[in-house]
């Protein structure tokens, strides 16, 4: 392997890209499956046992990204504190 394919392999791995749209769909369709199940209250610690996503990336996807709450959930609660509600949106 070449100097030039080393660096251009390096850059590749550098410039990764993490992709949202696989992780937004996967925690909508958990929500909605609590829903189903009659869920009106999801801690974050549920929502991690039923993706194996780390804590910190269900936060962020909660709080900033294009998550479809089904309208049977009311709220996600983390520790203590609400950190999503129907009633705010």
């Amino acid at each position: 392997m070449s100097e030039k394919d080393i660096k251009k392999s390096n850059s590749s791995e550098n410039n990764y890209e993490m992709n949202w749209e696989r992780y937004e769909k996967a925690l909508s369709k958990v929500l909605q499956n609590f829903a189903n199940r009659g869920y009106e209250k999801v801690t974050i610690e549920e929502l991690w046992v039923e993706t194996s996503l780390p804590k910190d990336l269900l936060l962020e996807l909660i709080k900033e990204r294009n998550i479809v709450f089904p309208e049977e959930i009311k709220e996600i609660k983390y520790k203590n504190d609400i950190i999503w509600s129907s009633n705010k949106e």
